[in-house]
């Protein structure tokens, strides 16, 4: 796998084995083609390795001696001397079994039995999406594990529900964690030549409906900031990052990151904000297992407000009331990627009605299903909510909010470790609760 070249850019490495002991060659050969066919169709955007012919019970008997360490799933046709499978549990690598081009059913239950006994963790897809998306599953754990998160900033943030032992995080998601102090950032923002400004300006022209004189200062601030935590990314091997913004940036220099962020996102960069670790995590599982951009951002039961601050505190209770009883919440934020827009042109707007600073808006799709996690602070439990967004708009405060329609917003307010939540589009809640079964964490689902 490479890091960070996008999240549609993840792919698995497979292995098919097929059993052939005891066919004749020209059997084994039929057998093989029409197994390698079956499957070079379906994983078409994968990595498929040669695969593993057993034509004879001593290489069953060592198969571990024949299989590359670097493989994601192995894909195992159900033909052949069941006993013998079990000697791949040794490898410690997810079994996907391939029976009727994808479709799993008796052979493949006895064998998924007989495999869980003796260790193994084994998929029985039914049809060819299921099988898609248990890969995209494999393959997102193993990315997630070779993944480095860069931390901008000092640590703890205001927002505390995050697990903030660098090492455990890593023990516990194979995730490895790197603080950058501010004062660096901002010492390389500083050695930004103008020349860089000016090409990543020009170049970020098209991205914006219209960019005000007003606004130039402000956006090449965050310009030198997007250069400078590329440096950092690549210096540090970095897919991944976070920064402490409100508690720590702005308290020696006003550069909003929103729109650098919003760009890394689109590059396939985990990019999150407030040094809010544990929402970065969740973001990361939720792009490494779907392949697709995800944002954060606050769930609030209340309307949004122009904004410095929040709705009167009565106007609040009246508007919880009604989120608990229609099952509406809103998540708001002010880093939108525009690889999840409607739209290919950002607004060029200020941050949070103060005149200061650069945020952008552009719209999110309507009507589409959506999936929001959260890891809880000890990292053994999942918070995994389905929604159907329903209304977008801009709301300056945050930038964008974006209504949600849940099946019980009660249970929200109940269990939810943190206002932080990643959202994906589409429904992953199978994948995530198989997720937090492999990596022996539990879940909860709304």
């Amino acid at each position: 796998m490479v890091l960070g070249n996008g999240f549609s850019t993840i792919r698995a490495d497979l292995k098919p084995i097929i059993y052939c002991i005891g066919l004749s060659d020209n059997e084994a050969s039929k057998r093989t083609n029409r197994f390698l066919n079956e499957i070079k169709n379906v994983f078409n955007e994968e990595n498929i390795h040669e695969p593993l012919v057993v034509r004879d019970a001593k290489t069953a008997h060592r198969i571990y001696d024949f299989v590359e360490r670097n493989i994601d799933a192995i894909i195992l046709n159900v033909s052949g001397p069941r006993a013998l499978f079990r000697k791949l549990v040794r490898l410690n690598i997810p079994i996907i079994l391939w029976e009727d081009k994808g479709y799993s059913h008796a052979a493949s239950w006895d064998i998924r039995g007989y495999l869980s006994y003796w260790g193994g963790k084994v998929f029985t897809p039914i049809g060819n999406e299921e099988a898609k998306r248990i890969v995209k599953l494999l393959s997102g754990i193993e990315y997630l594990k070779r993944s480095k998160l860069i931390v901008f900033g000092s640590i703890p943030c205001q927002n505390l529900s995050s697990q903030w032992c660098l090492e455990y995080i890593e023990r516990v998601l194979g995730v490895e964690v790197k603080t950058i102090p501010i004062d660096n950032l901002l010492k390389e923002i500083d050695k930004i030549d103008e020349k860089s400004v000016e090409e990543i300006f020009n170049e970020w022209r098209t991205m914006f409906k219209e960019i005000s004189e007003n606004r130039v200062d402000a956006l090449k601030d965050s310009i030198r900031m997007y250069i400078a935590m590329k440096k950092f990314l690549e210096k540090e091997g970095g897919n991944a990052l976070t920064i402490n913004c409100l508690a720590d940036l702005f308290k020696y220099r006003f550069i909003t990151p929103c729109i650098p962020l919003a760009k890394f996102i689109d590059e396939g960069i985990i990019a999150g904000c407030e040094a809010d670790i544990n929402v970065a995590l969740s973001m990361m599982i939720l792009s490494y297992i779907s392949r697709q951009p995800s944002i954060m951002g606050n769930i609030y039961l209340f309307r949004p407000w122009p904004g410095p601050g929040f709705p009167p505190t009565d106007t609040r209770i009246k508007d919880i009331e009604e989120s608990l009883r229609t099952n509406i919440v809103r998540l708001t934020h002010d880093v939108i990627p525009l690889t999840m827009s409607t739209e290919d042109r950002f607004v060029l707007e200020d941050y949070h009605n103060t005149g200061k600073g650069v945020t952008a808006y552009a719209p999110l799709k309507v009507g589409e299903k959506v999936t929001l996690l959260r890891i809880n602070p000890s990292l053994d439990e999942i918070l995994i909510i389905r929604g159907r967004i329903i209304r977008v708009e801009n709301t300056i405060h945050c930038r964008i909010s974006v209504w949600i329609k849940v099946s019980n917003a009660k249970a929200i307010a109940e269990n939810a470790y943190s206002l932080h939540h990643a959202m994906v589009y589409g429904d992953w809640s199978k994948e995530l609760i198989k997720f937090a079964e492999l990596m022996n964490i539990k879940y909860k689902l709304v």
